[in-house]
């Protein structure tokens, strides 16, 4: 019995299988960064287009609403938080020109690759514009 564990055989493949998983966990993380990587240029683009409508009608009403749907069904689904320095009305959403607008863009996702364990990440974009309309 004493032979077999001062055996030395075998201890290259064990350093082998090691080697592998230790580059398979690399190379799940690197692909994990990338993916996310590319979800925030998504969301950068989605609030960019979003903040542009915004500013430009000088309200969150349907048309914001719309550009939002149709953004949801080119990209994929996101949760939408709007925000103004000062509504001129509120009940409208309407910003008066020349005040500060903000669009917050996120999404909620998973770090792939670990098997039974789901690590939520939420990927968040934030933009904020100034309103091109007057409102008499």
């Amino acid at each position: 019995m004493r032979r077999i564990f001062r055996s030395q055989k075998g201890e290259g493949y064990i350093d082998v299988v090691i080697g592998i998983l230790a580059l398979m966990a690399v190379l799940v993380v690197t692909l994990n960064i990338f993916e996310f990587m590319t979800l925030k240029e998504e969301l950068d683009e989605i609030s960019g287009q979003l903040i542009e409508t915004a500013t430009f009608n000088g309200c969150f009403d349907a048309a914001f609403d719309e550009r939002a749907e149709d953004l949801k069904n080119r990209f994929f689904q996101f949760d939408v938080e709007t925000d103004a320095q000062e509504y001129f009305n509120t009940s409208y959403k309407r910003v008066q020109l020349g005040d500060k607008m903000e669009v917050t863009v996120s999404v909620e996702t998973y770090v792939r690759g670990l098997g039974v364990f789901k690590i939520p990440i939420t990927v968040t974009s934030h933009r904020s514009g100034i309103s091109e309309k007057y409102w008499k």
